[in-house]
């Protein structure tokens, strides 16, 4: 007999949390599992000690089918989670109304859900899976099961599906099965190198040849055909875009998808992006390219031979990770078209990059610009690349250990330019900046009407922000932490950025 106030302490519970605090295995026991009917979101994060999320007891449950209102469960940075559900016979307990599933940094964790308790997900919208090294399977098998059946899995609302960094992830499913996801929209699976994604109809001649050199442990994801058509984002690694590239595919199936991730798991003996690809995704919007081994650069500077509708909708570039990469490309004659549509430009550890361009080019709906970690760079752009960011909204950049100023004044062109209007510019980030000495050394006048905040941290040899005027009629001050809301003001940003140098120029030297 259980205390009748169980019943009325957890009953009630709709969202538990158990942070670093939590020491104990199981997170869950399983004489008050039952008591937690009504609970709609568990995050477990951030302990060492968690083994275990729910204990299923067999004289507990065997009884009574027990049914649960949890919609979302999210577990990080669990290094030593073993399983989620400890046992689970024969689907007495089931999750039927669960929506989300997040699983971020469980090292230990070696497959995810049950094949019973998978069979109830008709709810699951999202799944999202990353950082599980020992991860073999997302469904384990069951004692019992018979293993000449092949099993059917439907997922009817999964619509986001993410998968990445799980080294030995081989399978959906270890056994014969179909996975049905038909309203799977976004399909990310990155850096997980022993999954077979696709399988197609479209060839027949290579569909037997593929069949047979794949186990049922290596049974493919999911069939082209029925995926493809409806998705509006997806990860291609190169084995991948070679089916892609080859098979006899209709011209639209790919025709929904705006939001493209590349990546190369292998060193790529080309060095370039493959091109020839590209005009299979005539709606591409944001372009993602990631950990591509053996790329350096992005856009060549011959114009190459590819169809007219290549990139016409881009909007956004991501660079993400490319230790190779040396030079983006930007400033080529035959770019300029797809630089002066893009709106949103990110780098992100791309350590052999020294400048966004060698030459002007014009980004002239540019709205967002963010540079991070990369640690050759010495500036991004020059003077007049700098005046066509009439649109940019934000600017950050982030611990580039070389970069001396933002915009390098070595046009010969700025004479002729007296003032620098940006009137729609509200935010700008410098954060661990060590040789920063400015933002900008030319003398014109710059009008930042919207500017409000900057944020200054860690850049200690910053002097000024320009040589010239700088018109900010909302600014308010600086902020020289990032995690800091207090604001240092002086009058206008140049001489708040000359106070701030002289006073740790004070620290530094008393005398």
């Amino acid at each position: 007999q259980k205390p009748s106030y169980f019943g009325q302490l957890f009953g009630s519970f709709k969202t538990l949390e158990f942070d670093a605090g939590c020491n104990r295995p199981i997170v869950i026991p399983s004489h008050v599992l039952p008591y937690l009917k009504n609970l709609e979101e568990l995050n477990v994060h951030s302990s060492g000690a968690v083994q275990v999320i729910f204990d299923i007891d067999e004289i507990e449950v065997k009884t009574k089918r027990i049914v649960f209102c949890l919609k979302k469960l999210t577990l990080k940075y669990l290094p030593n989670l073993k399983c989620v559900w400890k046992k689970n016979l024969e689907g007495t307990v089931i999750f039927p109304k669960l929506q989300e599933v997040v699983v971020k940094g469980c090292g230990n964790l070696v497959t995810l859900f049950s094949s019973s308790l998978a069979k109830n997900l008709e709810n699951l919208e999202t799944l999202h899976m990353e950082r599980c090294e020992k991860l073999i399977e997302i469904v384990g098998k069951e004692d019992g099961m018979d293993h000449g059946t092949t099993f059917m899995f439907e997922l009817p609302v999964l619509s986001f599906l993410y998968l990445e960094n799980m080294p030995l992830l081989s399978c959906f499913y270890p056994r014969k099965h179909h996975l049905e996801c038909p309203s799977l929209k976004v399909l990310f699976v990155i850096c997980c190198p022993n999954l077979k994604l696709f399988t197609s109809d479209f060839d027949d001649s290579q569909k037997g040849v593929i069949e047979a050199s794949i186990s049922l442990i290596q049974q493919p994801l999911f069939s082209v055909e029925k995926v493809f058509p409806k998705l509006t984002g997806l990860a291609l690694k190169e084995e991948n875009i070679k089916l892609m590239r080859y098979a006899h595919f209709p011209q639209d199936l790919l025709c929904k998808l705006n939001y493209l991730v590349i990546y190369f798991e292998d060193n790529n003996e080309k060095g370039t992006l493959p091109f020839d690809f590209f005009h299979k995704v005539p709606n591409l919007e944001l372009l993602f390219v990631h950990q591509c081994f053996g790329l350096k650069e992005i856009f060549p500077s011959q114009k190459l031979q590819i169809h007219d509708t290549v990139f016409v909708r881009l909007k956004q570039l991501y660079l993400d990770q490319l230790n190779e990469l040396e030079w983006i490309g930007l400033e080529h004659p035959w770019v300029q078209p797809y630089c002066e549509k893009l709106e949103i430009l990110k780098l992100n550890k791309c350590p052999q990059v020294e400048k966004l361009a060698t030459s002007a080019m014009s980004f002239i709906n540019l709205q967002k610009l963010s540079v991070g970690k990369c640690k050759r760079m010495e500036y991004l752009f020059t003077f007049a690349t700098l005046k066509s960011l009439v649109k940019l909204e934000t600017l950050t950049i982030n611990k580039c250990e070389s970069i001396k100023e933002i915009a390098k004044n070595e046009d010969e062109d700025e004479d002729d330019c007296d003032e620098m209007v940006f009137g729609r510019l509200r935010s700008i980030k410098l954060n661990c900046l060590p040789r920063l000495v400015r933002f900008y050394s030319g003398n014109a006048t710059l009008h930042c009407s919207y500017l409000k905040k900057v944020i200054v941290a860690k850049c200690p040899k910053m002097e000024t922000f320009s040589e010239g005027v700088i018109k900010v009629s909302m600014f308010l001050g600086i902020k020289t932490s990032k995690d800091s809301s207090d604001l240092t003001f002086h009058g206008n940003l140049n001489a708040t950025i000359r106070q701030l140098f002289h006073n740790q120029v004070g620290i530094h030297h008393p005398n």
